[in-house]
Parts: C-alpha cells; sequence; structure tokens
C-alpha cells in the first residue's frame, strides 16, 4: 500500500507564476478579469478542469449567441441560386476564406492571399482524403513521418491503389531524390504531433523543398493552428507546402464538422477529380452515352475551390465560423497571443511535472517526445504534455488508471493511443510485430487493457492547453498528480490473519442482469458458473449492438430483478414502472450473437404474451433504445484468465460476469476504506460508503465470540483484507480457491441506492490499495472447488445460507494477480 504524498500550499506557487508570467499570461488583462471573463464566456467548465483542448475546445458564449442573433435577423440561403440573399451568402464565405488565410496563416497582404485557395471540406480527415483521392498516384511516391496521426497515416491507402511505393519513416531529408524524373512524390508530416506537443512547423517543410524541389507537402495542421498561426508569410512561397490540413473546432470550438485544405495554387493543377463529381463543380454534363463531364472552370482557370466543394457548402456553419473568429478575436484579441498565453503554462506545467519526485527521489513523470530522429524539435513545442506515470521502481502505471481517478477528481484528460500509433511504438520500443501480437491477443483501439504481453504500456496520457486555460486549471493538474501518484514512502504491507480469526457469511448477492441492481439472498444454490441464475440476462443497445454498463448509464443501478424460485419468474421492478414478470422457463424464440468483454456469445431473446413490450420497458427507463437478451441455454460460453493456475489446470467457466464466478469481499475491508476516506477529510462532510458498491457476492463478517480451539479464548475479529492473504476459502460445506485479487474501476463510484456518481471510495482506494503495477484492488475472485467440497457427487446442488462459518487457508503473503472488475 501507498500512502498519498503531502499535498503543499500551492497559493505561493501561483503567485511566482502571476510574476514571472507577465503580460503574456491572460492576454495582458488583469487577472481578476480574466478569470471573470472565462467564468462568463465557458459557464460549462464551472465544475470541472478541462485539460483535453487537442481533442476539441469548448466554444464560448458570445460565439453561439452571436451566430443565433445573425441568423436569426439576417436571410442567408443556399448560394448556388440568384437571389439577393444568395449573393449575401456567397459573399459572406468568400469573405471567410479571406479572414481564414489572414487571420489563422499569417496571409496578410492581399497579394499573398491571391498565391492560395480555401477549399472547404467536413474537417482535417476530410482534406486529407481529398489530397489522397485527388493526387496522381500512378508512378509516384508517398513518404510520411511515422510519428503521424493516423488521418495522414491514411493517405497510403489512397496511394496503394496506384503504382506507387508509400514509405513510413523516421527522417525524410535522408531519403534520396527519386532516380526518374517523371515520379511524383508527395511528402506528408504534421507541423505539430498531435500526442506529444511536438513541433516541426514550417522549418521542416523550407528543408524538404530544398532536397526536393519537385516533390509535393502534405501538411497536417490540424494541431498547430489550434493556438498558433501557421505563418505561410515567414518563407517564400516555393518553400511552403503545398496542401495543408485543418480543422476549425480545434481553434474556436464551434462550429464542428467544418475544416478546409488550403491549397498552393501554383500546386492546385496536380489535384485531379475522379470518381464520383456533385452539383456546383461541373460545366457541363451530358444526358445520354456517350458519358462525359467537364469540370468546373475546366475552359478559364478559376478558383480550385470550386472542382471540388460538391453541393451545397454548410453555408450556415461557415457563418457560424465568421462569428467565431469574431468572438475569439474579442476575448483573445489573435492566435499570437493565445501562443503566448498557453506557452506560458506550457512551460510552467512542463516544468513543475518535471520536478515531481517520488520520496526516493526518482521522477513520477516520463514526458514523452516526437520526431526524436531529427535531434531536436525545430520549434518550441505546443501546449501538449504526452507522458506516463511512474511509481516508486520506476515501472509505468497504467493510463486507465490514471483517466479514472482523473475523472472522479473532476478532471478531463486524454488517455490511450491518442490516434498515433508511430508515437506509442517509439516511446515503449513497439515493434511491428508487437503490435501485430496484441491485436491477434484481442487488443484494440479503445479497449481498457494498459500493458501488453511483454509488459510495455499500451497507452499514454495527455493533458493539452488552450486560450480559455488558466492557471487554476494547471494547478489542479498538479495537486491531483501529487495527491495520487507521489509516494512520499511505503508501508508495511498488512498481515496475514491470525488463525484464531473467524467469520461468517453476512450477505449474499447475485445480480440476474449484467450491471442492473443486485438480489439480496438468504439462501442459494451453487454451480461452478456462479450462484444460480447471477448474470444470465443483458441489456444490449439496438444502435451499437454493445452491452450495457452502469459505467455509461447509471440508473441501470435503478433496475432491480429478482429471481422468484417458487413462481419461476424474473420480476424485474424500476421507480416509476410498472413490474415486468418473466417466466424463467419461457422457450427461446431466436437466437443471436452479442459481444461481452471482447467475447462473442450466443444469446436468445423470447417475448411471451406480457401486455408490456419487455425492451420498451427498459428503453424507457434508461432512455437508450436497447434489447433484453439471455444467455442462451443459460451455459456458460466463456472461461476466466488467470495466469494463478487452477485445479488441474482447467479453465474455469463463467457466464456474463467479467472474470470469474464468485466475487468476495468482507465488511471489515470496507469499514477501513471508510475510515481512510473519513481521516483524509476530516474537516469536511464525507458520506461512507456501503459495500453494495463493490458488487460482490459474498460479504464476510467477524464471527466474533466463537470459541478457540480447546475451549480457549474467543476468536479474534476478521482484520481488514484477510481475504488478500488466502488461498482456499470454505463457506459452509463448501471450499472455493481465490484466483486474484479483484482490480477496481469507476464502477465502484455509483450509488448502488440512488444511482448518483460519486467521487469515493475509488480515489481512497488510489491512495492506499495499489499493487505493484500501481492497479486498485479490492475483493477475491472466487472458483468453486468442488473436488475439495463435501458435496462432491451429490444428485443436488449445494446450498450456501447467511450465517454460514466461514474459514481460510493462508498462503505465504504474496502480490495477488490481476483481474477486472466484476460488473
Amino acid at each position: 500500500m501507498q500512502r498519498p504524498a503531502n499535498i503543499p500550499d500551492l497559493v505561493q506557487t501561483r503567485r511566482a507564476f502571476l510574476r514571472d508570467a507577465g503580460s503574456d499570461y491572460a492576454f495582458g488583462l488583469d487577472v481578476d478579469a480574466f478569470q471573470q471573463t472565462i467564468s462568463t464566456e465557458y459557464p460549462a467548465l464551472h465544475t470541472t478542469t478541462y485539460l483535453d483542448h487537442a481533442a476539441s475546445t469548448p466554444p464560448p458564449r458570445s460565439t453561439l449567441t452571436n451566430f443565433a442573433e445573425k441568423v436569426s435577423n439576417s436571410l442567408f440561403s443556399n448560394p448556388h441560386s440568384r437571389s439577393t440573399s444568395s449573393s449575401a451568402t456567397t459573399l459572406a464565405i468568400e469573405r471567410c476564406r479571406g479572414r481564414i488565410l489572414n487571420e489563422l496563416f499569417g496571409l496578410t497582404d492581399p497579394a499573398a492571399r491571391a498565391e492560395w485557395d480555401v477549399v472547404f471540406t467536413s474537417g482535417a480527415t476530410a482534406a486529407l482524403k481529398l489530397v489522397g483521392d485527388a493526387f496522381p498516384w500512378q508512378n509516384a511516391r508517398y513518404a510520411y513521418l511515422k510519428e503521424s496521426h493516423t488521418s495522414l497515416v491514411g493517405v497510403r491507402a489512397c496511394a496503394g491503389e496506384g503504382d506507387v511505393s508509400a514509405l513510413g519513416v523516421d527522417e525524410m531529408l535522408q531519403l534520396p531524390p527519386c532516380e526518374s524524373s517523371s515520379t511524383t512524390q508527395l511528402f506528408g508530416y504534421a507541423a505539430q504531433c498531435n500526442a506529444t506537443g511536438s513541433r516541426l512547423g514550417l522549418e521542416y517543410c523550407r528543408h524538404l523543398k530544398m532536397r526536393h524541389p519537385h516533390g509535393f507537402v502534405l501538411l497536417d495542421a490540424s494541431a498547430y493552428v489550434s493556438t498558433t498561426v501557421l505563418d505561410l508569410a515567414s518563407l517564400p512561397i516555393d518553400c511552403a507546402p503545398d496542401f495543408i490540413a485543418c480543422s476549425f473546432y480545434k481553434i474556436v470550438g464551434f462550429p464542428t464538422g467544418l475544416g478546409c485544405l488550403v491549397v498552393k495554387r501554383s500546386a492546385g493543377a496536380v489535384l485531379q477529380r475522379r470518381g464520383y463529381f456533385g452539383g456546383g463543380t461541373i460545366d457541363a454534363i451530358s444526358v445520354s452515352a456517350p458519358f462525359w463531364a467537364e469540370p468546373r472552370r475546366s475552359v478559364v482557370p478559376g478558383p480550385l475551390h470550386e472542382r471540388f466543394e460538391d453541393g451545397t457548402l454548410p453555408f450556415l456553419d461557415i457563418i457560424a465560423l465568421d462569428c467565431a473568429l469574431d468572438t475569439h478575436k474579442k476575448l483573445f484579441k489573435s492566435q499570437r497571443h493565445v501562443s503566448k498565453h498557453v506557452s506560458t503554462l506550457l512551460k510552467f506545467a512542463t516544468r513543475e511535472l518535471a520536478a515531481l519526485r517520488h520520496g526516493n527521489g526518482r521522477p513520477v513523470i516520463k514526458q514523452h517526445r516526437a520526431f526524436g530522429a531529427l535531434g531536436s524539435d525545430l520549434e518550441e513545442p505546443g501546449p501538449v504534455i504526452g507522458f506516463s506515470v511512474l511509481d516508486p521502481e520506476s515501472e509505468y502505471v497504467g493510463h486507465v488508471h490514471v483517466e479514472q481517478l482523473a475523472t472522479v477528481n473532476g478532471l478531463q484528460i486524454r488517455t490511450g493511443g491518442l490516434c498515433n500509433t508511430g508515437v506509442l511504438a517509439s516511446s515503449f520500443n513497439l515493434t511491428n510485430d508487437n503490435i501485430r501480437e496484441e491485436y491477434a491477443r484481442g487488443r484494440s483501439c479503445w479497449d481498457d487493457e494498459e500493458f501488453g504481453r511483454h509488459g510495455h504500456p499500451l497507452g499514454m496520457v495527455r493533458v493539452s492547453f488552450a486560450a480559455s486555460t488558466t492557471i487554476d486549471d494547471v494547478l489542479q493538474l498538479l495537486s491531483f498528480m501529487r495527491r495520487y501518484f507521489v509516494v512520499s514512502a511505503k508501508v508495511a504491507s498488512l498481515q496475514t490473519p491470525q488463525p484464531a480469526a473467524a467469520a461468517s457469511l453476512k450477505g449474499m448477492m447475485i445480480y440476474p442482469i449484467k450491471s442492473c441492481g443486485g438480489q439480496r439472498l438468504e439462501s442459494w444454490e451453487v454451480v461452478n458458473t456462479g450462484l444460480i441464475y447471477d448474470r444470465e440476462w443483458m441489456l444490449v443497445d439496438e444502435s451499437s449492438g454493445k452491452t450495457l454498463s452502469q459505467k455509461q448509464h447509471p440508473r441501470m443501478a435503478l433496475i432491480r430483478p429478482a429471481i422468484s424460485l417458487e413462481d419461476r419468474l424474473l420480476v424485474v421492478s424500476a421507480p416509476g414502472s410498472v413490474n415486468l414478470r418473466l417466466p424463467l422457463d419461457a422457450p427461446e424464440d431466436s437466437t443471436l450473437t452479442a459481444n461481452v468483454c471482447s467475447d462473442t456469445v450466443s444469446v436468445s431473446f423470447s417475448n411471451p404474451h406480457l401486455g408490456v413490450d419487455i425492451d420498451a420497458w427498459f428503453s424507457s427507463f434508461l432512455g437508450v433504445p436497447c434489447s433484453l437478451r439471455r444467455l442462451s441455454g443459460s451455459q456458460a460460453q466463456r472461461h476466466a484468465h488467470f495466469e494463478r493456475a487452477t485445479a488441474g489446470g482447467a479453465p474455469v467457466p463463467i457466464l456474463l460476469s467479467n472474470e470469474s464466478p464468485f466475487l468476495l469481499i468482507s465488511q471489515s475491508s470496507v469499514d477501513q476504506v471508510n475510515n481512510w476516506i473519513h481521516e483524509a477529510s476530516p474537516a469536511q462532510e464525507t458520506q461512507s460508503v456501503h459495500a453494495d458498491c463493490f458488487r460482490a457476492n459474498f460479504l464476510l463478517e467477524s464471527a466474533q465470540g466463537v470459541p478457540g480451539p480447546g475451549g480457549g479464548p474467543a476468536s479474534l475479529p476478521l482484520p481488514p483484507f484477510a481475504e488478500d492473504s488466502v488461498d482456499l476459502v470454505r463457506i459452509g460445506s463448501e471450499t472455493f480457491q481465490v484466483l486474484a485479487r479483484c482490480r477496481r474501476c469507476l464502477m465502484v463510484c455509483i450509488e448502488q441506492s440512488t444511482a448518483r456518481r460519486t467521487k469515493e471510495p475509488l480515489s481512497c482506494l488510489a491512495r492506499n490499495r495499489k499493487n505493484a503495477r500501481g492497479k486498485i484492488e479490492f475483493g477475491v475472485h472466487l472458483m468453486w472447488r468442488e473436488d475439495l467440497s463435501p458435496s462432491v457427487g451429490a444428485r443436488e446442488r449445494p446450498v450456501l445460507k447467511v450465517g454460514d462459518a466461514v474459514s481460510f487457508v493462508s498462503l505465504a503473503a504474496e502480490d495477488g494477480q490481476d483481474g477486472l472488475c466484476d460488473v
């Protein structure tokens, strides 16, 4: 276990920052005035610390109100018409193109702007795809930096359709020029790494153009222009990129679904329309065979955008962008001022994170950088920090664990592969074989797996800043890191329970519908897949086909299924809803497949004539279109996966539980957690957590007063976490083997009685219940050892009862294996 580090008073740190930053921070405004502006313009940020601006930045209130006012009082219409409103719309669109080049790309001189064109797209990805679709790939070569966003890497799929070679490289400047002068070359790179903030900017393009003067350069500027001007006027036109992709919501928050491709007019002719064409992009078209179509402005050269903007432009989105740029300028002066503001925050955060040390002097944070093959960044990094958290032994802490703790503490950050496999590979020394191996094991983007087969991390942490970020946001991040990840000292491991300790079964629960509320039991039958009827049903999202979870839909806790063995019914209740009474023995009407924790299982559904639509009942209560499904035949189709050996090495069968047939906790462990919670916040009103938040099947309590061996002194109380250090548990007449400690997630922070999200107990567990890999553990997974139980060979299923005596067989203290939390 680890104790939290002391959290120093950050007031002095804040004062020192404000003194050193000067007018670069807060756009030269008085700090209090700036705070008030952010509070007024971004009310959605009042209750959270938002540090994921590289994904999307929130829009200020004024943008939305100004846009609503503008479109309410001015008439805008389809620009393909010739009406007064259509002409006004066309003028507004062309004005916005000019503003983009002026304010975001530094082209203040009209003559310089004339060298460029702006093609509106649905986003930066669509802009990159446009180049991929329109580039002449016959006898061509595409080279890109490996450490690029997936959308830029994806251009190679377009290139692969022609006689072309696609090269993912660490350094393009070392590539020799093509031997054949007829080979067309396209080079792709990101001006700023989306995962780490490392920047190559425009200077790298200058070097590329000098080495490959006849090549074309495709620049992904999405991350760069979010906070900085990409100053195209700073270098000669011949040294500038040919195609530049960007997205606007990362800059101003609204509208989404709008981006552009900025094209150098001298390079525009290389892009050719192929395949589909839409309204507004052709001058003439045949109506019968032989079929032909003449692209727009093919006779008299004209704006490139007229050849590539299919159909009607999203003109109201472009009007909204114009309003957003107005607001952005009013609040933050210019992108150059934004750059200074975020740069001061970045330097401060980077320095303070790097200074974090454990009690043994080792660093807490490892910051990652991209483009390492180039020696160093050609520019100062952008306002993004990609990093990993290290424990006192310099081992990586899982990124999902960091994100879950951040979530319950009001911080919004980004973790995972960050759509940049190249950076992930270079940061953790992953090879193509490693990546293929992990995919073959079922690992994929967006899953919760933190480490690969060989122990390498499968994700990192990212925080990012924007114009609306304040010093207090950064201080919240530092306070969070110090509280949960700086370890000042280790405390001794808990002692194994004394042999004289005795326990009894205080409570027993099943959860018939996966992730819904539980049913309290007094006595119940045991089978090798768990307590009978435990997690035989599940709710499936109709649109995605995914199993619903309380983590995304907390109201599932208020759905209370209960098995009535006497009536052979599954009775489901929920507040404000009529009870469902579903026959346990209803025939299966149909069999489908569903996905549970990456496993595909056969499920069934039946719809007996109950006078109520079952699926509509659940959908109405949860507000999500969903369907009730039952594991087909109620038979195990999955197995638990644990490294620790089980009896004879046989697989452990499970139904719809995440990881094991049974989960056990003790009341003394729950009480210890509550003690920690109150100790951490003695001056605050804290609410104790209830044992049911851990969603266990078995809850143990001390059996005090039981005479010791030979009539000796009464048995000792059950120590907290005694279950961690045992191998076998006997409940009543039945014996269970401990498989692993249970790794905990955000689901423990949902109050089962109210469905309310809370901060505890995850925050407390993070400070006190981490294993050597930084995983939060509470409770243990079990399997039934029928071979060690008196009921072996019996015709009837064994029955457990609340109040049954519980005894343990202990092993030498050892670290538990990781299991996933049971939902």
